[in-house]
């Protein structure tokens, strides 16, 4: 009698053991299942396969790899979540997570910025990567992220050239006069002034239609953004003036990356770092093919003395200074001696 009881209590024990392990295994599934994933969303507004683009979809890979399904990471291109003034501000009140603008863009908030957007202030992409992977980038970054974004790195904009609908523009003289769209910075626009045009502040997402309607008679942007949104369709000309450098800062919301677990921040953070070296170099490939492309789209190219408008334009350094200061001037000598 005491053995079968005995063997009772044993298999009463062992089915006990058996459920406590099948509840607690199901319970740590549920538990797990329920963890939400965290969902990151960069916005561009620039079209297909633009080196803004590679560097958004390489932060997704990264990041989605490296937090084995933590995170899920959209790219939303084609200015689909609005226009960078919006995203900025969408970023600045804890709606979107990621995106991107040149650092004079973000002049409104910072204004000593709008100096790096300063005409023939940076000799070609390596200076530029020198000046910003080193201690005044680390400057920069702590400038905008007092103003509700994180900075986590700097992905490369390009040397912008000049295209127009109806004249070739081979000297300073024939672009006097031309209204030619430049983006929302202040510096950006006084560079186009003393080139001798008739700046216009306009969205990108409305560049063109403006130029299709008549209503600007061109506009200036890097290679890359020329050919991705078919400016060739609506100018026939392209002049190669090279008469700024831009660096877009790499920007998430203060708001929500202080919401991100510890671990995913670093991933994040790492993923911009490393995109960043694909980014460049998807520049640095368009810049030498897609003006080929162009001239297959019938464009017409012209090489203007850029000397002659460099000439034109360095007077706006002694302006910057005068406006902010020492620090401006401290800024332009330590770009101009980077070598």
């Amino acid at each position: 009698m005491v053995s079968n009881n005995t063997g009772f209590s044993r298999f009463l024990m062992a089915l006990m053991a058996m459920f406590a392990f099948t509840f607690f295994a199901g319970m740590t599934s549920i538990s797990n299942a329920a963890e939400p994933v965290i969902k990151i969303r960069i916005g561009t507004v620039v079209n297909g396969d633009h080196p803004e683009n590679i560097g958004a979809r390489k932060i997704k890979e990264i990041v989605e790899a490296r937090s084995g399904g933590r995170v899920s990471v959209q790219v939303a291109t084609s200015g689909t979540l609005g226009d960078q003034r919006t995203m900025v501000e969408n970023l600045r009140n804890g709606v979107l997570e990621m995106t991107w603008v040149t650092t004079g863009f973000f002049g409104s908030y910072v204004p000593i910025l709008n100096v790096l957007e300063t005409g023939f202030l940076f000799r070609d992409s390596q200076h530029s990567y020198k000046v910003f992977d080193g201690p005044l980038g680390d400057e920069v970054k702590e400038m905008i992220g007092k103003h509700g974004v994180k900075a986590l790195g700097y992905f490369e904009a390009g040397m912008r050239h000049i295209t127009t609908t109806n004249k070739a523009i081979n000297s300073p003289e024939d672009l006097t006069g031309l209204k030619i769209r430049t983006p929302q910075s202040k510096y950006h626009l006084q560079t186009l002034k003393y080139m001798g045009a008739n700046p216009v502040a306009m969205s990108f997402t409305e560049l063109y239609t403006a130029m299709q309607t008549g209503v600007i008679d061109g506009q200036e942007n890097p290679i890359s953004n020329i050919y991705s949104s078919k400016f060739y369709e609506v100018n026939k000309y392209i002049a190669m003036t090279g008469h700024l450098h831009l660096t877009h800062v790499v920007m998430y919301s203060d708001k929500l990356w202080k919401k991100l677990p510890p671990d995913i921040q670093a991933i994040v953070q790492a993923a911009v770092i490393e995109a960043q070296i694909v980014q460049r170099a998807a520049v640095r490939k368009d810049d030498s093919t897609l003006l080929e492309e162009l001239k297959a789209h019938g464009m017409q190219v012209t090489y203007p003395d850029r000397a002659a408008f460099r000439k034109l334009v360095l007077p706006l350094r002694e302006e910057a200074i005068r406006e902010y200061g020492p620090k401006a001037k401290e800024w332009i000598d330590r770009i101009e001696a980077t070598k």
